[in-house]
């Protein structure tokens, strides 16, 4: 098993994965959605693909990453992908880290979709939202959540890297320095045992799969409650989503569903999968949050 970066909680006998950086401030909570799984190093451990942006944050808010079961060195699960159990599997591990609400919640893609559930049933434990890119929370969106039967067999057989210790790190080492791209992670602020643990870690493919097919019907239980979200709220979009044209309709959809007072940042020059991993755009949703929280202070 990979060496644990962060902690381990037991939630419903099963172990989820958290890490967390800085004190005071804010508490900042970042989670992934299931397509962090799928970056240029294959099934990545999103507290360290996180990491950069965390210690950018840290300087002035509590932040902490949490890793669904089925990601990184979370366990996998067979519990049904609904709402309300992400919902409280996330309200559980933060009180049992110690981190009491309320929270900022700060999802990327899917994740937003339990975050506004969070939102929707327990207002008084979140005082913000700050959306990463997410996905169309409005019901013309629910068919392109529909994942191809052909995709999913093609993510279930993919071979990931099992290596996790020993003989398997330093072949890992090996192929990153030989494809070059060990250097340009460290270059946009990944510590070197961050790059090797990203390249190193499997990732439980059936429990994201299950999670993949789960998500057209949790968006149409989080349409079905017809919450308002009235809290501060920051959507940074990237500039170039995944599908051109029909993705810019959905996105301006979802800004008037979420309402004038939403203030929506659109982070120039990033891509969806980027938004929060280069340097430059890191910087920028820094100093983008940062103004944003003083308003809450």
């Amino acid at each position: 098993m990979e060496k644990v970066r962060g902690q381990l909680i037991k939630i419903k006998g099963k172990n989820m994965h958290i890490q967390r950086m800085g004190q005071g401030g804010k508490t900042i909570v970042l989670m992934p959605g299931w397509d962090v799984l799928m970056s240029s190093l294959g099934p990545t451990l999103p507290t360290a693909d996180f990491a950069p942006l965390m210690r950018e944050l840290s300087q002035n808010h509590t932040m902490c990453a949490i890793e669904f079961f089925g990601y990184g060195l979370s366990d996998a699960t067979d519990r049904p992908h609904t709402n309300e159990n992400y919902v409280q599997e996330i309200r559980e591990v933060l009180k049992l880290a110690g981190l009491m609400p309320p929270y900022v919640l700060m999802p990327y893609a899917s994740a937003g979709i339990y975050c506004e559930y969070y939102v929707a049933t327990y207002p008084e434990e979140v005082e913000a939202l700050v959306l990463l890119d997410t996905l169309p929370t409005i019901a013309s969106f629910t068919e392109m959540l529909t994942f191809p039967e052909k995709k999913l067999e093609k993510l279930s057989t993919q071979k990931h890297s099992t290596f996790t210790i020993g003989l398997g790190v330093l072949l890992t080492k090996l192929i990153l320095r030989i494809r070059g791209k060990k250097q340009k992670y460290i270059q946009e602020g990944y510590t070197t045992d961050e790059v090797i643990a990203m390249a190193s870690t499997p990732s439980h493919m059936g429990t994201v799969i299950a999670q993949m097919r789960a998500l057209p019907e949790a968006l149409r239980e989080l349409l079905a409650l017809e919450a308002k979200l009235e809290i501060p709220i920051m959507l940074l979009s990237s500039e170039q989503p995944r599908t051109d044209a029909e993705q810019k309709k959905h996105r301006n959809v979802y800004i008037e569903k979420l309402g004038k007072a939403t203030l929506h940042v659109i982070v120039e020059g990033s891509t969806h999968i980027d938004i929060y991993g280069k340097r430059k755009f890191r910087k920028i949703i820094h100093q983008e949050v940062d103004a944003f929280l003083k308003i809450l202070a």
